[in-house]
């Protein structure tokens, strides 16, 4: 359907009238294209007429009618709510508008685009930090925790430096349970062996130490030298006493 806007823009003057009462009520919508020289008003002759081109629905659901008002020229009504709120006129450069957020454009070409404004998102208020809860006091000491059990230190019943040097030293359990045993060390610390009723002997640099039980829970050592020496033998109770000593004949 071809509709004629002949020299009726004395009516358009009118409608812009209604127009303006109306703003108010649908919010005014802002031309904000490039500043240019106003186009110029048309005069009521015959020859003046603008054709209904196109009808465009914008993006909040309003309505655009566009008109061909002559070679490469332009309008559009903007329509809300059924009440014409702006018009928009293009003569070679884009004219735009907006209204309550409502962006429109009516290109050169008699094309019009149109987007909404996207209102930000209202920032939540920080959710205060809850304040910690105060550790409650102890109302009494805190029971100490046992020191941990050590093993004591067995003291040796006697000390005594055998004829090659070295040392020997006598430990004897208490009880019925007895467990002797004999440690052989070094000038130096350094140990050399130790003697026990499981391990009854050893031997150091040719010396010869044996453990002999001799009953009723008696024990001794015997320190005996090396052959080339004659095998002589030193027997020790477990006080460190000298008990007995023993020389081989030597063969001629």
């Amino acid at each position: 359907m071809r509709v004629t806007r002949r020299s009726a823009r004395t009516a358009a003057v009118a409608t812009g009238a209604v127009a303006a009462l109306l703003l108010p009520a649908a919010g005014a919508f802002a031309a904000d294209a490039p500043d240019q020289d106003p186009a110029p008003t048309a005069t009521a002759t015959d020859g003046d007429q603008s054709v209904l081109w196109r009808n465009v629905d914008l993006a909040d659901g309003s309505l655009a009618k566009v008109y061909q008002d002559g070679p490469g020229r332009f309008s559009a009504e903007i329509y809300a709510g059924g009440s014409l709120i702006d018009t928009l006129t293009t003569t070679g450069q884009p004219a735009s508008g907006q209204n309550n957020g409502l962006h429109v454009t009516l290109h050169p070409d008699g094309t019009v685009t149109s987007w909404l404004e996207t209102a930000p998102k209202p920032t939540p208020d920080p959710k205060p930090t809850p304040d910690p809860k105060p550790t409650p006091k102890p109302t009494s000491k805190p029971t100490p925790k046992p020191a941990p059990h050590k093993k004591p230190v067995q003291q040796a019943y006697a000390k005594v430096t055998l004829p090659d040097g070295n040392t020997a030293r006598f430990f004897k359990s208490k009880g019925q349970n007895t467990w002797p045993r004999v440690e052989i060390a070094r000038p130096n610390g350094h140990a050399v062996g130790t003697l026990d009723l499981k391990h009854p002997t050893a031997a150091h640099h040719g010396w010869t130490y044996k453990l002999v039980d001799t009953g009723k829970h008696r024990y001794k050592l015997a320190a005996i030298d090396t052959p080339m020496q004659g095998a002589n033998s030193w027997v020790y109770d477990f006080q460190g006493k000298l008990i007995e000593k023993y020389t081989a004949q030597k063969t001629a």
